[in-house]
């Protein structure tokens, strides 16, 4: 499967990265948490910094959760710390599995680190649906999504979504079709009030390179780019 042989192609690329640090979060539910927190090069400062959440594609788990870190590195370059949860149970943060999320964020953010407040949510596949699933139920809690893919299935669960900011991103021959569906995807949640940034990429099936010239520009306008990244001299 494409998704899988891109997670195997990013596992390679594991050793060049600097190592995460990883944290067990307890929740009021007795259940817990694994999560990989990458710092922010220190041009950003000593902290605190804004809260990303990395979120898990395929069925969550750390495998997959490892593959993306390449990613993360990259968001803690420009000024994010990093989270990234893996599933305890093996499968997508979405529906109850999903509301673990939110906790998650509210501890982190209780370290001296972290800005409290709001989180941004970043997601590829899986991991970009989870986000606008989430971002749809709590739009209030967060910067903004990216979802480079994302999709939604059941489009009901977009309510006001409070000006949200959402970058998102299809391929323009989707494997799955999301291509096809990703117009009404944008018209329900410019409907409900978000500010989406949507695009098909050229010449990609499902998961594609992200182009930062465009990405980068769109981070920086977040109510946080002022924190997010380094102080112009």
């Amino acid at each position: 499967m494409l998704f899988c042989r891109y997670i195997a192609l990013c596992l390679l690329l594991l050793p060049a990265l600097a190592a995460a640090r990883d944290t067990i979060v307890e929740l009021e539910d007795g259940s817990t948490v694994k999560v990989f927190l990458f710092e922010p090069s220190q041009e950003h400062g000593e902290g605190p910094w804004p809260l990303c959440v990395l979120m898990p594609g395929g069925d969550g788990n750390e495998y997959v959760a490892r593959a993306q870190f390449w990613l993360g590195k990259e968001l803690a370059t420009r000024g994010w710390m990093i989270a990234v949860p893996v599933s305890p149970t093996n499968t997508p943060f979405t529906g109850a599995n999903g509301q673990k999320i939110p906790k998650v964020i509210k501890h982190l953010q209780q370290s001296p680190d972290i800005r409290p407040g709001k989180a941004l949510l970043v997601g590829v596949s899986t991991g970009g649906s989870s986000a606008l699933e989430l971002a749809a139920q709590h739009p209030e809690q967060y910067y903004g999504v990216v979802a480079v893919p994302g999709m939604m299935k059941d489009l009901s669960l977009i309510g006001d979504m409070k000006q949200l900011p959402i970058y998102l991103r299809v391929a323009e021959n989707d494997l799955f079709r999301w291509n096809q569906t990703m117009p009404a995807l944008a018209d329900a949640l410019r409907a409900g009030g978000a500010r989406v940034d949507a695009a098909l990429v050229p010449d990609a099936r499902h998961v594609f390179q992200l182009d930062w010239s465009n990405l980068h520009p769109w981070l920086e306008a977040l109510p946080t780019a002022e924190q997010a990244t380094p102080a112009s001299n």
